[in-house]
């Protein structure tokens, strides 16, 4: 391996005033159509990862397109690797004529190698300056074995970061290995970071004693500190050259607080990439919030790109202004433009001179009101109506300085009978950043006069001292409703809120609305409702509902309910009520639980319906996704009587269904009621070696039910002339002498996300 590359000046346009943001590839829209043109006029789909190289050329990861792309300084787009197919065909060919399977990061050295992170191809390639292409790292399979080995002989765990140092070692990070990976320019694999856990323990320890948390974009510095964002611990940790580990941004907790203060006293949200400019600074790709942000050398963290808003509006302006659509990668050229794999937006983003850029001059406070206002309310009653006052940061408040002043519509009135100006001060009370709030909620009555209709009151935060008021004013409607309520389920507007999309085998969720015309009670008892699964779908789990719109904030619970004919029927038993009270006011929404049935074929499917009591009914649709992985499973019904067999060895036979060949898989075994696991393995058959009984090893969970196997090696082809391939696997189950009489049912689940669900129905006999 040669040494990692200093990138040259990449294609970002001139003539921008520093920290502008530009589009430099793809046009928004997902897709491909050829290569040759001007990047930013053709289709990018899901790009991830960024690199440079020292020419200035700007690297790719288009993701869903499974390929690496490159862009010139000039802006014309080419592809160095991958034909567009996900997969593995071989080593030793054209890097273009070859298949890639889920490229999500790229890396460059000095002497033009191209190395690749392949996320499902469980492998590191490398595409050298001929355009070949071969393996540095990974067999193929997922998993984890051991340490000191020819790194192309192991398996890795779902690599997604790739680096290289100054001497050319490479690094990786494998996101469902927990871990840190080394490849020496010797070929041999380490472990630099993480034991193999999810999860977060403490920082100042060595770093491959501690669990991480799904690791993922890396960048090394100088001095051979390695940093990387550790995407589900919310956090960005460092190893040192001596190996201990450390927290640099991010407090562990999801979300965003403020900028300006330090990176490691803030939230991150899901960071997935981080990149370092010459001066040391840290960039962070915080991929949820929507943001970049940039830790100072000195700890203080700002933002520089996404206002926290996903989406995308235009370029040109200050990329502090801009929107981004989950930040997934990020770079750095050597004049320090910054370019972001905008992921969702199909585009990668370019920020002039980033560097040297000044973040805006944060306000000494940023005050603004969490609305609190009911979505309706009935003539005569009082109800609560204002806002609760939050600092953003980064300074705290004394609140003698605030006051809130409500301006009532005409037609309410504050408390019992008061005036329609109410105001309010708070002496003696401290509003510290991001914690607590002041209480600008006020008492408001309807007089029985008052007209049916909306009711929009202002209110206003006022602050005497030195203050970012831009959200300063809140506006506050409500509808005042006079009618009593009405009996009867017709009067309710019942809509499908989203139309789910799942592959096959994997779970998701239907949401049915109701609401009423301006804010009408409607109160018509417990009803029976009947839902009918569009094809491919099937009820599953426990129905809930919510109130959104309440004083109280959200107000749900669970459904009574059954499920039916296999799963293609559920009724609910329920009382739809809205508008009767402070408590179940707006909108109510059903939340569903579905399947998508294993053996589903792909396409849209609005056969489905919701019949609420007498009102008309409602079309209910589903979208089912090609899964590029599919597979059919043959169950065998087993008996077993409580008392006198101790074993049984319900039997699953796999066959590949799909286009694609099943390598290893995730496993996931469940035992019913009345039988256990007792050992953590399972023993399997393949076809073409059936005299020989293979082994996977698995966890069990704390109560014996569950058996998750990560990686079980089916190695199932599709099927072809003349050949039907299958596995056979059979898990070791032990019947409890207190077992229930009955039929119950031994489940197997494959993938992550699940490919193909089946299930062992085992009878119980008691002796």
């Amino acid at each position: 391996m040669a040494v990692e590359s200093s990138p040259g000046r990449g294609p970002q346009p001139g003539g921008l005033p520093d920290g502008a943001i530009a589009t430099v590839a793809g046009n928004g829209a997902a897709g491909y159509v050829s290569d040759g043109g001007p990047a930013a006029v053709t289709k990018v789909n899901g790009p991830t990862g960024v690199a440079l190289d020292k020419q200035g050329n700007l690297y790719l990861a288009d993701r869903q397109n499974q390929r690496v792309r490159k862009v010139t300084p000039a802006g014309t787009i080419t592809t160095v690797a991958g034909n567009g197919t996900a997969g593995y065909v071989s080593d030793g060919g054209p890097a273009v004529a070859t298949s890639l399977y889920d490229p999500v990061a790229v890396a460059v050295d000095d002497a033009g190698n191209v190395y690749i992170a392949e996320h499902q191809g469980q492998r590191i390639r490398k595409v050298d300056a001929a355009g070949i292409i071969t393996t540095v790292a990974g067999n193929g399979t997922a998993g984890y074995v051991s340490d000191g080995g020819p790194a192309v002989a192991t398996p890795i765990n779902y690599p997604h970061g790739v680096v290289l140092d100054a001497a050319g070692n490479l690094y990786f990070s494998e996101w469902y290995g927990h871990r840190i990976r080394k490849v020496d320019t010797a070929g041999i694999i380490t472990t630099v970071a993480g034991n193999g856990t999810a999860g977060y323990v403490s920082d100042g320890g060595p770093a491959v004693a501690t669990p991480l948390n799904n690791p993922s974009g890396l960048v090394l510095d100088p001095d051979g500190n390695l940093y990387f964002a550790d995407y589900g611990n919310q956090r960005v940790r460092k190893v040192s050259p001596a190996g201990i580990i450390t927290t640099v941004a991010g407090n562990g907790t999801a979300g965003y607080l403020s900028d300006g203060g330090p990176a490691v006293a803030t939230s991150l949200y899901y960071p997935t990439d981080v990149t370092l400019d010459d001066a040391g600074n840290l960039y962070i790709a915080d991929d949820y919030d929507q943001r970049v942000r940039r830790v100072s050398t000195d700890g203080t963290i700002t933002t520089v790109a996404g206002s926290g808003i996903g989406g995308y509006v235009d370029d040109g302006g200050p990329a502090v202004a801009a929107r981004l659509y989950y930040p997934s990668g990020v770079a750095l050229d050597a004049v320090g433009n910054l370019y972001i794999a905008d992921s969702a937006n199909n585009r990668i983003r370019g920020v002039t001179n980033v560097a040297d850029m000044t973040p805006p001059v944060l306000p000494a406070a940023d005050l603004y009101g969490e609305s609190v206002y009911p979505h309706a309310v009935q003539r005569g009653q009082q109800f609560d109506l204002g806002v609760r006052v939050k600092n953003r940061g980064p300074n705290p408040v004394d609140g003698q300085y605030v006051t809130v002043v409500l301006t009532l519509a005409e037609g309410l009135t504050g408390g019992a009978g008061g005036g329609r100006r109410l105001s309010r001060s708070f002496a003696g009370q401290q509003l510290v950043p991001n914690e607590g709030s002041l209480d600008g909620v006020f008492r408001v009555g309807v007089p029985k006069e008052t007209a049916a209709g909306l009711y929009t009151s202002t209110l206003e935060i006022q602050y005497s001292g030195e203050v970012d008021l831009k959200d300063s004013v809140v506006r506050l409607p409500v509808t005042v409703v006079v009618p009593a309520p009405v009996g009867d389920e017709t009067a309710l507007a019942v809509v499908q809120d989203t139309v789910p999309i799942a592959a096959p085998g994997q779970q998701t969720v239907f949401t049915v609305k109701f609401t009423s015309a301006t804010g009408q009670p409607v109160n018509p008892g417990v009803i029976s409702q009947r839902f009918t699964a569009p094809d491919g779908f099937g009820f599953t789990g426990q129905p809930t509902y919510a109130y959104y719109d309440t004083i109280h904030g959200v107000v749900g619970g669970d459904l009574d309910h059954s499920i039916d004919d296999s799963g293609r029927t559920l009724v609910i038993s329920s009382n739809p009520h809205l508008n009767t009270t402070a408590s179940d006011t707006g909108s109510l929404v059903y939340t569903i639980p579905v399947q998508a049935r294993t053996d589903a074929l792909p396409g849209r499917y609005d056969n489905g319906s919701a019949s609420i009591g007498r009102h008309a009914p409602v079309q209910l649709s589903g979208r089912i996704a090609d899964s590029p992985l599919r597979a059919a499973i043959k169950t065998t019904a087993l008996t077993a009587t409580a008392g006198q067999e101790r074993w049984i060895y319900p039997p699953f036979v796999i066959r590949n269904t799909g286009r694609l060949t099943i390598g290893t898989v995730r496993v996931v075994f469940t035992a019913p009621e009345g039988l256990l696991f007792t050992e953590d393995q399972v023993a399997f058959t393949r076809w073409e070696d059936e005299s020989h009984e293979l082994i996977a090893t698995g966890v069990l969970s704390a109560d014996q039910r569950t058996l998750t196997c990560p990686a079980v090696r089916l190695d199932l082809v599709p099927r072809g002339a003349g050949t039907d391939p299958w596995v056979s696997i059979y898990p070791a189950l032990e019947v409890e002498e207190s077992a229930p009489a009955g039929r119950a049912p031994a489940g197997i689940q494959l993938g992550s996300p699940v490919f193909a669900a089946a299930q062992d129905t085992v009878e119980i006999h008691r002796a």
